[in-house]
């Protein structure tokens, strides 16, 4: 018997290696070989398995953008239920871009992942799940927030009201046609707010310059790098070389005013190349 003890301990079985350097091994194979080989050889290597593709108490749902076979997606949704359920202490959650999730999964992840702290739609998840506001009711502990808008501008008003509601936003960022109206709702309901990211988006001047009137007294970081500022008359403020200087001294001047702004990031078309290329796409 003692003998059969001795044999054991130094052979040891797949499960009683190393959580760590597996997961560091895991890693480094493909993500088909995490999917489909590795969960099957014992329940800690599904374990292990689970770890290495959800880091960090993260939800890292980009993953499903690599995966283009429908068996590859089902297995991975699979094992995101798996870790949903085994785990309770997620922190955040990021959406695919390509991939949508449909409203009673988008509901069943909320329902499982009531403290996160952060939430990044980066694709027009909001257009095809028109209740994404919903799910806001499960987040109260969520502090940062992006999202990319779709173009039904009612609902964007609903989002940002949820949110006011619902949660206590330091960090939020939203991305496409932000409208007066929308950035008035930011102002007025996000007094608290430290980061505020409007990159690669479309607004007037008005609306950056609502932004800028001092009213958020608490903001340390705005970005609006890749916008298209439009006038008055919805014309790109960029485009023309005179409107484009008497605007840009304008808001630096309102930016240096501005007590608790620390970090502005700012271009213009003609300066900045990722403006030049997407205008001439």
């Amino acid at each position: 018997m003692k003998k059969n003890k001795e044999t054991r301990s130094s052979n040891p079985s797949w499960e009683d290696l190393n959580f760590s350097i597996l997961s560091l091994i895991f890693s480094c194979l493909s993500l088909h070989e995490q999917l489909f080989l590795l969960p099957r050889v014992c329940h800690a290597w599904l374990s292990v398995t689970l770890d290495t593709l959800f880091k960090n108490s993260i939800l890292d749902l980009r993953l499903l953008d690599k995966l283009d076979e429908e068996e590859q997606q089902l297995r991975f949704t699979h094992l995101l239920r798996l870790a949903i359920n085994r785990f309770n202490g997620w922190v955040s959650i990021y959406f695919p871009r390509k991939h949508i999730f449909g409203y009673f999964a988008t509901i069943y992840i909320a329902e499982k992942t009531p403290n996160v702290s952060c939430v990044v739609l980066p694709c027009d998840t909001i257009s095809r799940v028109s209740s994404i506001y919903i799910p806001l009711l499960y987040w109260k502990q969520l502090k940062v927030f992006h999202a990319r808008l779709s173009p039904d501008k009612g609902l964007h008003l609903h989002i940002i009201s949820q949110l006011v509601i619902c949660c206590n936003i330091s960090e939020l960022g939203f991305h496409g046609k932000i409208t007066e109206k929308e950035v008035l709702a930011i102002v007025e309901g996000f007094p608290k707010l430290r980061i505020l990211d409007f990159s690669d988006s479309t607004l007037s001047s008005k609306a950056l310059f609502m932004v800028l009137d001092g009213k958020l007294k608490y903001l340390y970081e705005l970005n609006v790098l890749h916008c298209l500022i439009e006038d008055v008359d919805g014309k790109d403020i960029g485009a023309d070389m005179d409107r484009s200087r008497d605007f840009k001294k304008e808001m630096l001047e309102k930016a240096c005013t501005f007590r608790s702004l620390r970090k502005f990031m700012h271009c213009f078309g003609k300066s900045c190349e990722h403006c030049k290329d997407k205008s001439q796409a």
